[in-house]
C-alpha cells in the first residue's frame, strides 16, 4: 500500500496512555487539540522510530492483532503488528472503546485511524507524577482526544511469527544502555525469549492492593516477566529453565514481557546459563547468572553502621565461603540491598542463601563501565542455619601486590578472607577515605572500610598482620582489603 508523508500536529496531551491508567472509555486518554490535523497512513516502524514526534497524527491500515488485554482490573488495551513482523514492527494501541475491543480476536486485521502515536511518561506527557529518567518513554498510538480512536475490522491475517530473542546474548551485552537499546527494538512486539532463566521470585508489584495483572518474576537479559494478559503459572519459580517464553514486549519503567496464556511459558529448558550450588562456581564459572548454596559461613559483615543520607541501611551485605579456610574463589558478597543483616549472621555462622549472580560495575546502573566487575549475589534470599564453630581462618600465602592486580592474577581473590603481614601506612589519603599500605617488598595494597569503619590512620603505623575479605571499588577499578574489626589490624614493628 503506499505510505504517503506523515503531518504532525499540534498537541496538549492531558493524560499518559500507560497501564497504570484508565484503559476504559470513561478516563480522559485523548489530549486537547490545539491545531487541526491531517492524518497520514504509516508503518508501525515509523511510529516507532524516534524520528516521528510524539502528537504526530496518523492511520494504521492491514495491521494484525497480535494480543488482547482482558484479563485482570485494567483492560482494554490491545497490540498490533505489521504483518511482516521483525524489529519495530509492533505497538500498543490504548483509549479503543469498550465495544470495539469486544470484537476483536488475535489474527484480526484492522485499521487505526482518527489517531496520533504518543510517547507517555516524558515530562511533556507524565504519567501522573511518574516521569521517566534518561529519555525513556512508552511508544503507543492512541485516539485524537478522548473516546475518539477507530478501529476497523477489515479481516483475517495471520499474526507473524514471534520474533527469537536470545536472552543469553542480552545478558553478555556490557552496560545497560546496550541492553536496554536492544529491548527497545521489541518494544510492542510478538517475542519468543529463549535460554531466559528465572533469577527471582515472582513478586507483586502494585503494592498492598496488587491486583491478579500486577505480578512479575526477573528473567535473564534484564526483562521482567509479568501477569499482564495472563497469570503466571505456579511453574514459576526461581532457578527455573525456559525453553521460550512468548508474549509481547512492553515498557514501565523496566521492559517487560507479557504472555498471553500458560501457553506461551513453556519450562524444560537446557541452554541457559549456569546455575551455581557452591560459592567456587560462582567466582570460577562463565555466564552463571543464578546459585544456591546451603551451609556455606560468613565470613564477614558489612557493618559499617546507619547511614543517615539515604533509606538504605550501610549495613547491607555480608560475605561467604564453602569453607572455613580462606581459598582462591573461596569467598563472595551478598548484597541485601535495602534489608539490614541479621544479627545473628556472624562471623563463622552457616547460612543458605540463593539468588542472582550479578557483575556489578557502574555500567551495571547506565554509566560507562571504568573496568572491572564485582561478582556478588543479589535479591538473595536467606536463611541462618547455626551458629558454627570456628572461626574462618585467612589465606596468608599471596603477596600484597597479587592481590591487589586488578588484572587476572588478583581476581581468584575477590570476596575472600585474606592476611597480609608488615604492612606500613603510606598514603592516608588514597581516594574516598581509602588508605594505602606497601609492604616490605614495596609491594602495594588499599585499605577500604566496606566491612568495618577503622578509626582515622596515621602515616607510617605498622601493622604486624592485616586480615580482611577482599573487595573492589568500582569508582577507582582498584582492589581493596577489608579488615571486619579492630582486631584484624595488628599493629606491630616489622616494617621497614
Amino acid at each position: 500500500m503506499n505510505r504517503i508523508t506523515y503531518a504532525v500536529a499540534s498537541l496538549g496531551l492531558a493524560l499518559v496512555a500507560c497501564r497504570g491508567g484508565d484503559d476504559g472509555p470513561g478516563g480522559d486518554d485523548g489530549p486537547d487539540i490545539d491545531a487541526p490535523m491531517v492524518a497520514a497512513d504509516v508503518t508501525i516502524q515509523e511510529v516507532q522510530n524516534d524520528a516521528m514526534p510524539s502528537g504526530t497524527a496518523i492511520e494504521l491500515k492491514g495491521v494484525v492483532v497480535t494480543a488482547i488485554d482482558i484479563y485482570g482490573g485494567r483492560t482494554g488495551a490491545f497490540w498490533v503488528s505489521e504483518p511482516g513482523g521483525g524489529p519495530n514492527s509492533g505497538v500498543k494501541i490504548f483509549g479503543a472503546s469498550v465495544d470495539q475491543v469486544a470484537v476483536l480476536a488475535v489474527g484480526d486485521l484492522v485499521d487505526i485511524t482518527n489517531a496520533i502515536k504518543h510517547e507517555g511518561c516524558t515530562a511533556a506527557a507524565p504519567c501522573g507524577t511518574v516521569i521517566f529518567e534518561n529519555g525513556a518513554s512508552i511508544t503507543e498510538v492512541m485516539g485524537v482526544a478522548a473516546n475518539s480512536l477507530v478501529v476497523t475490522k477489515t479481516g483475517t491475517g495471520t499474526v507473524p511469527p514471534p520474533a527469537v530473542v536470545d536472552a543469553v546474548a542480552i545478558a553478555a551485552m556490557p552496560t545497560s544502555v546496550a541492553r536496554d537499546a536492544e529491548w527497545e527494538k521489541w518494544e510492542g512486539v510478538l517475542v519468543t525469549v529463549t535460554k531466559a532463566r528465572q533469577i527471582a521470585a515472582v513478586r507483586a508489584f502494585g503494592g498492598t492492593d496488587s491486583e491478579p495483572d500486577e505480578n512479575e518474576f526477573r528473567a535473564t537479559g534484564g526483562a521482567r516477566v509479568q501477569s499482564a494478559l495472563s497469570a503466571l503459572p505456579n511453574t514459576a519459580v526461581f532457578g527455573v529453565c525456559y525453553e521460550g517464553i512468548t508474549g509481547v514486549v512492553d515498557f514501565f519503567f523496566n521492559y517487560t514481557v507479557n504472555p498471553r496464556s500458560a501457553a506461551d511459558i513453556v519450562t524444560g529448558g537446557t541452554a541457559c546459563s549456569a546455575a551455581a550450588t557452591s560459592v567456587t562456581m560462582v567466582q570460577s564459572g562463565t555466564n552463571v547468572e543464578v546459585v544456591t548454596l546451603t551451609n556455606v559461613i560468613v565470613t564477614a559483615r558489612d557493618d559499617i553502621g546507619t547511614n543517615t543520607t539515604t533509606s538504605m541501611p550501610s549495613n547491607r551485605g555480608f560475605w561467604v565461603a564453602d569453607a572455613l579456610a580462606g581459598a582462591p574463589n573461596n569467598g563472595v558478597y551478598v548484597f541485601t540491598r535495602d534489608v539490614v543483616v541479621p544479627v545473628n549472621y556472624t562471623v563463622g555462622a552457616v547460612v543458605n542463601v540463593s539468588g542472582l549472580v550479578d557483575e556489578f560495575d557502574l555500567g551495571s546502573m547506565g554509566a560507562a563501565p571504568v573496568g572491572d566487575t564485582l561478582t556478588e549475589i543479589a535479591e538473595p534470599v536467606h536463611s541462618f542455619v547455626s551458629v558454627g564453630g570456628a572461626s574462618p581462618s585467612p589465606l596468608t600465602t599471596v603477596a600484597a601486590n597479587v592481590l591487589s592486580d586488578i588484572g587476572a592474577p588478583g581476581e581468584p581473590y575477590e570476596g575472600v578472607l585474606v592476611r597480609v603481614s608488615n604492612v606500613k601506612v603510606t598514603n592516608i589519603n588514597a581516594g574516598a577515605g581509602k588508605v594505602e599500605l606497601t609492604d616490605n617488598s614495596n609491594n602495594k595494597i588499599i585499605m577500604d572500610n566496606d566491612s568495618f569503619d577503622w578509626p582515622n590512620q596515621t602515616l607510617n603505623t605498622c601493622y604486624a598482620t592485616l586480615t580482611g575479605v577482599m573487595s573492589l571499588q568500582v569508582n577507582d577499578n582498584v582492589r581493596t582489603i577489608n579488615p571486619r574489626a579492630l582486631t584484624d589490624m595488628v599493629a606491630g614493628a616489622g616494617c621497614n
